[in-house]
């Protein structure tokens, strides 16, 4: 009997999905002189190394001014054709082209939804440290600052659903970097890439078909919506109702698609780091947008390979861009790209403070945050879709591709705070401004041998302690902590009005601030006619109205010795929020530049002196803007007894 076409097709596709990918750099004709070697001259060097080695090199696509990735056909001796490259003298580097993965695990047991109606105790990793002394410590931060003028946070990842509630407003319009086009998965390729200006995540579920196909995808799984979830831990609109916050409230995360079906490779990596840091890729138009802190929460066991991701790492650095990275999630020693040179390494700790069994750890390690555990998992914005997007929901999971992500957050506000400070400065302070690490009696130090298991961190295992957020802003701020925040976040429906707050703000003269002035500018409409937002202030509070035909502007609060907080403020109704505006509004606020006008821009209105008011609180208060209380007294027994016996079963 005949095999169907399609079957034909799929073994076809299965074979080229199997082959091993190479990135092979040549040699400078002139070592003194940089120049970009031009294509039919590369496709020249490697007709020529192809003899040498015997066997065609297939080239998937250029890498950097030097090289190429190809492909080696399955059923050859890859490491002897490795060593043949080597020694060719045109050839300046050969590397396998890796494949990359998330960071991250499902949460298994998901308690906290049946012992905690109120959703509160999903925000343990942001609780005060007297309530949850292995947190961020992030609420007591809360009372007086939820971010600044925004920071460009590039996420590299699956992609981002750009309709999720959660992070309408705070999305600039990235990149796909995915050149394969079964990685895709998006329908998106033009033949000799799947690259692409839409870096929306299409889902990167695995099905029974796709694993025949590339047995490397490992196991059948449903999407992850991992860059989504990744993305609102670091700036998004607070979803009181969940129990779930950002970090960073008025930070913008710039998303870069590195991931897709069955993971990504080194090689896309390596090229969008250098996008998302500013630098020239070839083939790919400039960023409009660098980012100053790039997340990523994901990698591939091993050393990290210097000639391709390790190069891109360093050059993000030389920049001034700080990567922060997962330090993976194999129990033992720490993946790329977190241990290159010039990487953030940050582990994972569950909520007792101990290492979690999951987290890689180490020398590379620079200090750790909550990354959860079975019992105490992370809460962040997902949807129901199991292959392609249904529903956008909120969801738990677990992983040091987590706990990086509280760091990125923390660093983008301390940018904005203070950004004359250099990216080693920031580090130094983040490092400095760390806890100690807690002491659970019962389990062992840390060590080489405390592989896949709970342990308690030490400086040698773990880095210089654990994350504080409010000691770290504090130190750095060398301006006053002005606060401007919505509980409701920051997008405006058409025609309706918004309560936003400075209350809690604390002036250059360390006085919590009785008043402040607001004012809007950069008013973006699609009806030049419609009036300008208008204000209605009482105290440190302001109402906002947003008129039909207003698109987005700039909110700034000012207080009294001039020191000021803007936010963009975005005017939609729900999934429908606009990449391009939140980059009009940056425009003047991140780059310096002239503000780019939709369709018609107008000067805001003029400031409005507020009056009297009292402080703001914190945990849930008016004025904090989000907290939440431990789990009630009978949820909490039921808990602590399932994760003992969770944790009997672990250790």
């Amino acid at each position: 009997m005949k095999l169907s076409g399609i079957f034909l097709a799929l073994i076809a596709f299965g074979a080229q999905a199997n082959n091993t990918r190479l990135v092979i750099q040549f040699k400078q004709t002139d070592p003194h002189r940089q120049s970009v070697l031009q294509s039919k001259d590369l496709q020249s060097r490697l007709d020529e190394v192809a003899k040498v080695v015997g066997t065609p090199l297939p080239s998937l696509r250029r890498f950097g001014n030097h090289g190429s990735v190809v492909s080696i056909p399955s059923g050859h001796n890859v490491d002897q054709i490795v060593q043949r490259l080597q020694s060719d003298p045109s050839v300046q580097s050969v590397a396998l082209d890796r494949r990359i993965r998330i960071r991250a695990q499902s949460s298994i047991v998901g308690l906290l939804n049946a012992l905690d109606p109120s959703h509160q105790a999903r925000s343990w990793n942001l609780q005060d440290k007297s309530t949850q002394p292995a947190s961020a410590n992030v609420f007591p931060l809360f009372t007086n600052h939820h971010g600044t003028s925004p920071t460009v946070v590039a996420v590299l990842d699956t992609g981002v659903r750009f309709d999720h509630p959660m992070l309408l407003g705070h999305l600039l319009p990235g990149y796909d970097f995915v050149s394969d086009a079964f990685n895709g998965n998006d329908g998106q390729s033009t033949g000799a890439s799947d690259r692409d200006a839409d870096p929306t995540d299409p889902g990167d579920g695995v099905s029974a078909t796709d694993l025949a196909a590339d047995p490397g995808c490992g196991s059948v799984s449903s999407s992850s919506w991992h860059g989504t979830f990744t993305a609102g831990m670091i700036a998004g609109n607070p979803i009181a109702s969940e129990g779930v916050f950002p970090m960073d409230w008025n930070a913008v995360v710039e998303p870069v698609r590195v991931l897709g079906k069955c993971g990504g490779y080194t090689t896309d990596l390596a090229d969008a780091i250098r996008w998302a840091a500013g630098l020239s890729v070839n083939g790919v138009p400039a960023n409009p947008y660098p980012a100053k802190i790039i997340n990523l929460s994901l990698g591939a066991s091993g050393a990290c390979v210097n000639a391709i991701e390790g190069q891109a790492v360093a050059d993000a650095r030389a920049a001034g861009v700080l990567v922060v990275a997962a330090a993976g999630n194999n129990g033992g020693s720490v993946d790329t790209p977190a241990n290159c040179p010039g990487a953030l390494a940050v582990a994972a700790t569950d909520q007792q403070g101990l290492k979690s069994s999951y987290s890689n750890f180490g020398s590379p390690v620079a200090l750790t945050a909550p990354g959860g555990d079975s019992a105490y998992p992370m809460w962040g914005a997902g949807n129901t879709g199991i292959a392609g997007p249904l529903t956008n929901t909120y969801s738990a999971k677990i992983g040091t591709s987590f706990a990086a992500p509280q760091v990125s957050a923390a660093l983008a506000m301390a940018h904005a705070l203070n950004p004359s400070l250099s990216s080693d400065q920031l580090v130094a302070q983040l490092l400095a401004t760390t806890r100690p690490f807690l002491s659970t009696s019962g389990y062992p130090a840390c060590s080489t041998s405390s592989t896949g298991t709970f342990c308690n961190c030490t400086t040698a295992t773990c880095g210089s302690g654990m994350l504080d957020v409010d000691q770290f802003i504090r130190r750095v701020s060398a301006a006053p902590l002005v606060n401007l925040y919505s509980n409701s976040g920051t997008v405006i429906p058409p025609g309706q009005s918004s309560q936003f707050s400075a209350q809690g703000s604390i002036s250059s003269q360390g006085v919590v601030a009785s008043s402040a002035s607001f004012s809007i500018s950069n008013v973006q409409k699609s009806d030049f006619t419609a009036p300008d937002p208008t204000l209605s202030v009482s105290g440190l509070d302001v109402n906002v109205m947003a008129p039909q035909g207003v698109q987005a502007f700039n909110l700034t609060a000012t207080l009294g010795d001039g020191s000021s907080v803007t936010a963009p403020i975005t005017v939609a109704t729900a999934g429908s929020t606009s990449p391009t505006l939140l980059a009009g509004l940056l425009s003047p606020l991140v780059n310096n530049t002239d503000a780019i006008s939709l369709v018609g821009a107008t000067t805001g209105t003029n400031p409005a002196v507020g009056e009297n008011s009292t402080t703001g609180g914190s945990n849930g208060s008016t004025g904090g803007g989000g907290g939440g209380s431990s789990p009630a007294l009978p949820g909490l027994v039921i808990l602590a007894v399932l994760l003992a016996l969770y944790r009997c079963r672990s250790t």
